[in-house]
């Protein structure tokens, strides 16, 4: 009987063991959650030119959450006529034209550089990226409508 007890323990100690070993050699899980990068760029549909002094227009963003390390960068794409210029043209008469200077951020926007502002980083709230001023136009104010379009993208780096 003895041997008996000391048989079914030793065998119920090498369970024990058996089992125990199992548990030890758990593979690991990796829990993850993902936000993607988002924003909202803010611009203005039109502004009116200033006769007499510096006309300032704000590009700005709202609901702004990019990743660690990642920027927007703002460029202007089409509209610039030369460094730090753009051109009006008359309504009903395409050859008479105008001229304002063009900067962002108190520098002129080049042809070769036409970065007007970038962003990076977290901000709910409308928060302003870039300040761009038009200066007084310039040549013969002929009566008139002048316009021009400005056309703005936006690359993710």
């Amino acid at each position: 009987m003895k041997k008996l007890v000391v048989g079914v323990s030793a065998l119920a100690t090498l369970g024990m063991v058996i089992f125990i070993g199992n548990t030890a050699h758990a593979d690991t899980t990796k829990v993850e959650y993902s936000v993607e990068s988002d924003y909202t760029l803010v611009f203005p549909q039109s502004v009116n030119l200033l006769h007499d002094n510096v006309t300032e227009m704000s590009v700005k963003t709202i609901n702004r959450n990019l990743e660690p390390e990642k920027e927007v960068e703002i460029r202007l794409t089409s509209g610039l006529k030369a460094d730090g210029e753009i051109e009006l043209e008359r309504t009903g008469a395409t050859s008479d034209k105008l001229t304002s200077s063009i900067k962002s951020n108190g520098t002129s926007v080049t042809v070769a550089n036409p970065v007007i502002g970038s962003f990076t980083g977290y901000a709910m709230a409308e928060t302003e990226v870039s300040k761009i001023e038009f200066g007084i136009p310039q040549g013969e104010k002929l009566a008139g409508s002048y316009s021009t379009t400005l056309v703005f993208g936006a690359s993710y780096k």
